[in-house]
């Protein structure tokens, strides 16, 4: 009896241990708060967040990443531009290095946004996003607070790149481009 107590603890502990190193270093979990991403993900969805990414690769654009905000909880948004990008936003389009985006994601609607920005409306000294910077939108611009607002994240504050959406089960999705 007492053998077998002392095999379920260990065998405990060593779930615990690895819950808290694949945690810690290689995924984690987040739920999608409100509807700035929308209609990529829903208030509500379940995602797992690529921590592994980071120490690999730099974010470049398109990819979907969660990041720490001071603002509260941490957002989920698209990056737009990475360090050495030059970024504008004319009448909704977005230019990227001088090219005109084709953003499929994105929602427009006539409700009014910010839809004119160059790099210095957000306070970037220069013309291109600067070396361990990123700019960040959703994609549901009506609504998303993001860059615009707060203008560029540094890639400390990055969590790591939503790699799986997996809830709702009937919406379980893999890549998010």
């Amino acid at each position: 009896m007492k053998k077998e107590i002392m095999e379920w603890l260990v065998a405990i502990a060593v779930a615990v241990i690895l819950i808290v190193v694949i945690r810690t270093f290689f995924f984690v979990s987040y739920t999608v708060d409100g509807l700035s991403m929308d209609p990529t993900f829903k208030e509500g969805d379940r995602v797992v967040v690529n921590k592994i990414m980071d120490y690999f690769q730099d974010y470049e654009y398109e990819d979907v990443i969660v990041f720490d905000s001071e603002m509260g909880p941490a957002y989920v948004k698209r990056v737009i531009g990475a360090p050495g990008d030059t970024v504008e936003m004319e009448e909704k389009q977005v230019y990227l290095n001088g090219e005109a985006l084709e953003e499929d994601y994105v929602v427009h609607r006539e409700d009014s946004y910010m839809d004119n920005f160059t790099l210095e409306d957000l306070g970037v000294e220069g013309d291109t996003i600067p070396e361990d910077h990123y700019l960040v939108l959703g994609d549901n611009r009506p609504i998303s607070r993001d860059g615009r607002d707060f203008g560029l994240i540094h890639e400390d504050s990055i969590v790591g790149e939503v790699s799986l959406r997996f809830w709702p089960l009937n919406e379980i999705a893999f890549n998010f481009d």
